[in-house]
């Protein structure tokens, strides 16, 4: 497979309510955690005296800083690139990036995710390429559910929330 390109993926997923909605899940400290992160914070100059935090439901803005910390001991922090309101999203994460478009169809909502600038590396491939898209089939999966029954798939037990992870091997075997 030499012709792959592994610093970039796409993903799709169509769900069943307004865009405003889906896009104010993957634009707000509230929508977020409901699916994805365990904290996330929102603002300017979040490591100063000086900052300004989002609200939990408050839209993020183009230039924004986040920090995004999820149930197993890991964390990231990064800006929003671009942010056009119930359309786009575009943040950087670590030293890639990923693009989020959202569009009307048919009674749904398109939600389609490029992660790109993905080091063409055996680390990029496995962890930037592979673990990453595994991870946001995971989590584009879970938002569904919430979306459909409320239901928030992850796991909180820390020991276990990696558990869709490449290489993750459960303690008991």
């Amino acid at each position: 497979m030499d012709s792959y390109d592994w610093s970039k993926f796409t993903l799709s997923f169509y769900y069943p309510v307004e865009r405003e909605r889906a896009y104010e899940s993957w634009a707000t400290q509230a929508g977020l955690e409901s699916f994805f992160i365990d904290k996330a914070r929102f603002g300017h100059r979040l490591d100063t005296q000086e900052s300004h935090q989002r609200e939990a439901t408050e839209l993020v803005q183009s230039g924004d800083h986040y920090h995004w910390q999820w149930r197993q001991p890991f964390s990231v922090e990064g800006e929003i690139l671009s942010a056009i309101d119930y359309e786009r999203l575009l943040f950087s994460f670590g030293a890639m990036c990923c693009d989020i478009v959202f569009r009307s169809v048919e009674g749904a909502t398109l939600v389609h995710l490029t992660q790109s600038d993905i080091p063409d590396t055996e680390e990029g491939r496995v962890m930037g390429h592979l673990n990453c898209r595994s991870c946001w089939v995971f989590f584009m999966t879970n938002l569904a559910s919430v979306f459909g029954s409320g239901v928030d798939l992850r796991d909180a037990a820390p020991s276990r929330v990696s558990s869709m992870e490449v290489g993750y091997v459960p303690a008991e075997l």
